[in-house]
């Protein structure tokens, strides 16, 4: 029998890694989110692949909105919400084509690439959306570089994006191999035993 013990230790890092989004603990735009999700579609095999991340970030979200955010005003389900998930759903998506497969530099390459990615369309959805910004060119420059009044510039977004996307997604690829190694040693083992 085929031992997978590097996808219950996949599952466990995802977990981990949700729970680390609750606001404050980590700095603005630095999140697993990204790793997650791409990590996700390279390592879990059908169905698991889209519903593990999107369970994740729907439960934590839900949690967050009610026990965070809502005593400041915000509801606990939002139209966001739902743009992130087709976000996500694009993370998981790269994730799939390129696969586990690869090598451990392809794969950290590609959650990196994946968190720009979001972060370039999440941006694009802000400016579309949010009143603060005018609807021309100027207004969609502005929310890349000066971005809203009140909140860091969107150059810091950008860092930290790139920095967790990349710094979360090593951490999982670097855990999966060294599972994966385990499971082998533990199958040559048993083959000689």
């Amino acid at each position: 029998m085929k031992n997978n013990k590097h996808i219950t230790w996949l599952l466990g890092i995802m977990v981990i890694f949700t729970l680390m989004r609750w606001p404050g603990l980590l700095p603005w735009n630095f999140s697993p989110v990204y790793a997650i999700c791409f990590c996700a579609g390279a390592y879990f095999k059908g169905v698991r692949s889209w519903l593990v991340p999107i369970a994740l970030m729907f439960v934590s979200d839900v949690a967050m909105n009610y026990f965070h955010w809502s005593s400041q005003g915000f509801s606990i389900f939002n139209g966001y919400m739902l743009v992130n998930y087709v976000l996500y759903l694009g993370l998981v998506a790269l994730g799939w084509m390129v696969t586990s497969k690869r090598s451990s530099t392809v794969l950290i390459t590609g959650g990196t690439l994946g968190a720009c990615g979001f972060f370039f369309a999440s941006n694009i959805v802000a400016w579309m959306g949010n009143p603060v910004y005018a609807k021309t060119w100027a207004g969609l420059v502005q929310s890349f570089t000066l971005g809203q009044p009140g909140f860091p510039p969107p150059i810091v977004f950008l860092k930290n994006t790139v920095l967790s996307g990349a710094l979360f997604t090593a951490i999982i690829v670097q855990a999966v191999c060294c599972a994966r190694s385990s499971d082998k040693s533990e199958g040559e083992f048993q083959l000689k035993a």
